[in-house]
């Protein structure tokens, strides 16, 4: 029988083994699942429950039945979404629940949800207006985005990307001059001017490449002798893999850019970060503390970042960032969340 004082959480996760589900929003889904696992009674739909080819269509068909079926037993919903599921799927969500009186709580990942709301069609964003963001308590991933939308309802509250802590944390003494990326290897992610940098610096600066290549842009580029791409990595294989080297290179401009979950998983394991004064990035990286910005599409920025990592400043840079990853710990954040839900 379901009970009623069930928290209904509706969201994407990754499949175990199928690498296409791994995301920024599954990661962050999974983590929060995994934290209330012991700590309340829940109930969970996973929104891709199937992932074959083609399988979109059975996945909403799959989500709405649920809905439909759970949510008037349900105490609380919380919707999970990002991109088009905040203004097509969520307004339908909080219609049902609030015709029978629920909780409804918004959580959106990413931090794009301004250029979405400037992009919609004007019936969408009014929907979307006059539903979701009336929900009972929202959750978004940047202080950008609590200001933003603190205008239209008091309850918001950040929520940043997360991680658990993994393994031994320790901060770095000793600096190899070896980089690394992992992520979508597409161009958006800077994945161009990172070859380009190297291209022009000795080979005693390597940096190795992981993830799935999504575009033309290393196939396309004759990789020098201190790049190597290596292939995609599974969650599990982050951590340990980024123990490996000494600092993280993201240079990304992607349009969609929240806050990124491997410069947090870097902080967690001491390696600071090179990335971009893209979006909201500049919330979570402490600019000659932490690691260095640069400006979007910048290889020379990038070359004179590369080259301010010395053995004298390394183990500071280190220090900070493992520091630093504290105020991203799942365990202190999502404590923090489910006090506020609890008490909703």
């Amino acid at each position: 029988m379901y009970n009623s004082s069930r928290l209904l959480i509706i969201g994407s996760v990754p499949h175990k083994g199928k690498i296409s589900t791994v995301g920024g929003t599954t990661i962050l889904m999974d983590n929060l699942l995994s934290y209330l696992e012991n700590k309340t009674f829940f109930k969970h739909i996973a929104s891709n429950k199937f992932c074959f080819k083609g399988s979109a269509i059975f996945n909403t068909i799959y989500s709405l039945l649920c809905v439909l079926i759970y949510v008037p037993f349900s105490k609380t919903i919380m919707i999970n979404s990002s991109s088009n599921g905040a203004f097509l799927f969520a307004p339908f969500v909080y219609i049902y629940s609030k015709l029978f009186s629920k909780k409804f709580i918004f959580r959106m990942f990413g931090g794009n949800l301004i250029d979405l709301i400037n992009s919609k069609p004007k019936i969408v964003v009014s929907l979307f207006f006059k539903t979701v963001a009336k929900a009972d308590l929202i959750f978004v991933e940047t202080k950008a985005l609590v200001k933003y939308m603190s205008v239209y309802n008091a309850n918001v509250r950040w929520y940043p990307n997360v991680r658990k802590v993994d393994g031994e944390n320790i901060a770095r003494s000793k600096y190899n001059k070896r980089f690394v990326f992992i992520g979508h290897i597409k161009k958006s992610k800077g994945v161009a001017e990172i070859i380009n940098a190297f291209k022009s610096i000795d080979d005693s600066y390597s940096i190795h490449i992981y993830g799935i290549i999504k575009d033309d842009v290393i196939n396309n580029i004759k990789l020098p002798n201190n790049v190597n791409h290596k292939g995609s990595l599974l969650p599990d294989e982050v951590i340990r893999t980024l123990r490996k080297y000494d600092v993280l290179v993201l240079p990304t401009f992607h349009v969609g850019e929240g806050y990124p979950g491997i410069i947090i998983e870097a902080y967690s394991q001491g390696l600071p970060v090179i990335t971009t004064k893209w979006k909201q990035i500049p919330e979570i990286v402490v600019n000659n503390k932490t690691g260095f910005l640069i400006g979007p599409k910048n290889k020379n920025e990038l070359v004179i970042a590369i080259k301010s990592f010395t053995p004298e400043n390394y183990s500071m840079l280190s220090a900070n960032a493992l520091s630093y990853f504290n105020n991203f710990n799942s365990e202190h954040v999502n404590a923090k969340i489910l006090r506020e839900i609890v008490n909703l």
